[in-house]
């Protein structure tokens, strides 16, 4: 039996090539429908339907009245092993930089004892930050540490400083391992602002907990994630009979309530 590619997949494919060959960067505008159609002797409404593809897999943008242009590719974030999602940004390239939105002790609430494995009531340390990658917000970020385990923490860890290397430099304590839950939720209008999107927007919501080499948990950390910014990344390790990766996903469509908010 012959097997025949349909018109629009091999669009799509020429389109992705003429990407890759000729080494179109970020917001470089390719060429005419007319041009495109004419080089590849298919019709506008085949190409149009493969630029449309493209657009909505993130790799083309539309500009109205200007034409289509590259888009920037969407960061990787690996969801198995103990590399930092900050030290797997700058292996892909990224420039990163972040802003520290509030800093404040506060007493831990059911859900921060239990991930936290401190007293109801502790005082912990409350860190609100926005990440951004290549000068672009996309991440919300909320961390708690004790303050008990790590006293006058709040002295060293600024927007210039690494959370990372203060927790091994000062208080003798490496990040190992984790857990993380992942599901899906939309800005609500203060996130959007933030982070420069459209209100509604859809966004990955994570949170999860960094344990050092004795298994004693350090952080408890919630994120908010852009989502035209970012794709989930999980490997699969050779050997394993396991049909899937040694990793959970959840996807969860429905609100999240304990997700992120600036404080009054």
């Amino acid at each position: 039996m012959e097997y025949r590619i349909p018109p629009g997949t091999e669009a799509v494919e020429k389109l992705e090539d003429f990407i890759v060959v000729n080494r179109l960067a970020p917001n470089t505008r390719i060429p005419s429908e007319r041009d495109l159609c004419e080089m590849w002797g298919v019709s506008r409404t085949t190409l149009r339907q493969a630029v449309d593809t493209l657009v909505g897999r993130g790799v083309l943008y539309r500009v109205n009245g200007a034409g289509v242009y590259v888009s920037v590719g969407k960061k990787n974030r690996n969801m198995v092993g103990v590399d930092s999602m900050v030290g797997e940004l700058r292996q892909q390239g990224s420039i990163l930089a972040k802003k520290i939105i509030s800093v404040r002790k506060v007493e831990a609430t059911k859900q921060i004892s239990k991930k936290l494995h401190v007293l109801l009531g502790q005082e912990v340390y409350e860190y609100i930050l926005l990440r951004k990658i290549d000068d672009v917000p996309c991440i919300l970020e909320t961390t708690y540490l004790d303050c008990e385990r790590y006293p006058d923490f709040e002295k060293y860890y600024t927007d210039k400083t690494s959370m990372g290397r203060i927790l091994k430099n000062v208080y003798h304590r490496k990040q190992i391992s984790g857990e993380e839950h992942i599901s899906v939720t939309y800005a609500s209008e203060q996130e959007a602002a933030l982070l420069e999107i459209i209100p509604d927007s859809p966004l990955f919501f994570t949170s999860g907990v960094v344990k050092d080499e004795e298994g004693v948990i350090i952080m408890y950390y919630k994120q908010l994630i852009r989502g035209d910014k970012f794709k989930l990344v999980s490997r699969i390790e050779s050997g394993t009979d396991l049909p899937f990766p040694q990793s959970s996903i959840s996807i969860n469509v429905s609100p999240v309530s304990d997700r992120w908010k600036v404080p009054s």
